[in-house]
């Protein structure tokens, strides 16, 4: 049956299409001097850029983030996302809903899921490594919550030292691992935390991450060499599923490049060789080494092998790995155990953690808890340490251990580095996940003063997502 349609809605629909098609006839050709390079990195990445809204406290905090693989995961800060659940706003869309599948949060880095179908716009990464100072970037991000904005301006600074010293005395230290920041003087405010700093090119340089209270134009990025390098971290996929590839790909490469596999792994199995490049997994495109971890999200697990298409010198194939299951760390046993940690106290200059066997303890004590004001008593500066023991775990999960410290300091479990903070450096933390059984664990934590601030402090964040100092009661020797 037909529809009437009365006159003066048709004259309405002609004068939206005249109007339209005005609109579209203003716009500015492609050779226009309007039309700039800047100008068209922002069309082209507009589409990839997401305003974050995150529930707190009866209020949505706000935070931007950037789509990095077309499936729909979207790189951001940790600290824009005070709850695992969000709202995103896409270009042109309405709010969808968000799930945070990773964080560092030592890092401030976190990566977001959205809950979309299809193929999605994304940003590539770049490198960070040959940034150039003066060289022209361009930011996206959402500041105070009113949607995707965008600024320019300038690369002012390559490596700044975010919370160091001043540069006199920087130029004193030796061994310094501070987390270099990318500086830049395009205008950003809060909510632009997690969004994009892009060079010209369009490809992702930096992530937006704080800005210098007091200064003006002085803002942060965390490079994106540094998010290609730990990306593995912020998404364990393979330590959260139980399961292990054998697989590892090369950080910085251009491609997704093989540069280890494990001996006896599921990687030797499906005959799989370091120079392999892989291009997609179960039909995922995988570049690189980040889109390697998401695509092992999207499919990896129990229920079948997965399908990997590589690239072997000029012949492309497809082959089938079966992941192998990563079982818990066992505990050990152990017989007529004390409370505490055994320590052994050396005096000494360091600017990086010394070998312990070559040195000479001026104290060996017990103290109940990594207390540091215990054990190095009157003594301020210029001292290192071991603490030995045993870790008692209360259950079976994935751990999350933290060591902070000022100066350099080191974790080992079953005698294996598992937390290297080592370096003249201020108050930082690192930290590492391990799945874990119920029992004794063997621990090791070494560090060295330098001069400043004396700090050591051990935390743990447990399965149940709670965090908090390792109390004196799970540690025995």
């Amino acid at each position: 049956m037909s529809r009437i349609v009365s006159l003066p809605i048709v004259v309405a629909l002609l004068l939206v299409l005249v109007l339209r098609a005005r609109s579209f006839a203003d716009e500015p050709k492609e050779e226009s001097p309007r039309i700039t390079p800047l100008v068209k990195v922002i069309q082209r990445i507009e589409p990839s850029l997401v305003a974050l809204f995150t529930p707190a406290k009866g209020q949505f905090v706000g935070g931007s983030g950037t789509i990095i693989h077309p499936s729909g995961y979207v790189l951001t800060n940790h600290h824009v996302l005070p709850s695992v659940t969000g709202y995103a706003l896409l270009h042109k869309s309405r709010p969808i809903r968000f799930r945070v599948i990773g964080r560092l949060p030592e890092k401030d880095l976190a990566v977001v899921q959205l809950e979309h179908r299809g193929q999605l716009p994304v940003v590539s990464l770049g490198r960070s490594h040959d940034i150039l100072l003066g060289e022209p970037i361009v930011i996206g991000g959402n500041p105070g919550g009113r949607g995707i904005v965008f600024t320019s301006g300038i690369i002012s600074s390559r490596s700044f030292l975010a919370g160091g010293p001043n540069a006199l005395a920087i130029a004193n230290y030796e061994n310094t691992r501070y987390d270099n920041f990318i500086q830049f003087d395009a205008a950003s405010n809060r909510g632009n935390s997690g969004g994009p700093l892009v060079n010209m090119e369009g490809k992702l340089i930096g992530v937006v991450s704080a800005l210098i209270e007091g200064e003006q134009n002085s803002n942060l990025a965390i490079p994106i060499d540094r998010v290609r390098e730990l990306f593995h971290q912020i998404v364990p996929t393979e330590l959260y599923r139980g399961l292990r590839t054998g697989v590892h790909l090369k950080p910085f490469a251009k491609a997704a490049t093989i540069e280890a596999i494990d001996d006896n792994s599921a990687a030797t199995e499906a005959s799989l060789q370091v120079g392999d490049v892989i291009k997609s997994v179960n039909g995922t495109v995988v570049r690189h080494r980040p889109d390697w971890s998401l695509a092992l999200f999207s499919h990896l697990n129990k229920k079948g092998p997965l399908k990997i298409k590589i690239v072997r010198g000029d012949e492309e194939r497809e082959v089938t790995l079966t992941a192998h299951d990563w079982p818990l760390q066992a505990g050990v046993e152990r017989e007529e155990l004390k409370p505490g940690l055994s320590y052994k106290f050396y005096h000494g200059k360091y600017s990086l953690l010394p070998d312990f066997s070559k040195l000479t303890p001026v104290r060996e004590e017990t103290v109940d808890r990594v207390n540091l004001d215990k054990i190095r008593k009157d003594r301020k500066d210029e001292f290192t340490l071991t603490l030995d023991g045993l870790i008692k775990i209360p259950t079976d999960g994935i751990y999350r251990l933290i060591v902070v410290s000022d100066d350099g300091s080191r974790v080992k479990l079953h005698g294996r580095t598992i937390i290297n903070n080592d370096g003249n450096h201020p108050k930082k933390e690192a930290s590492r996940r391990v799945r874990l059984a119920a029992g004794l664990h063997p621990i090791e934590i070494q560090y060295f003063e330098g001069n400043g601030n004396e700090l050591l402090h051990l935390a743990v964040e447990q399965p149940n997502g709670k965090i908090g100092e390792v109390p004196a009661e799970w540690f025995f020797h």
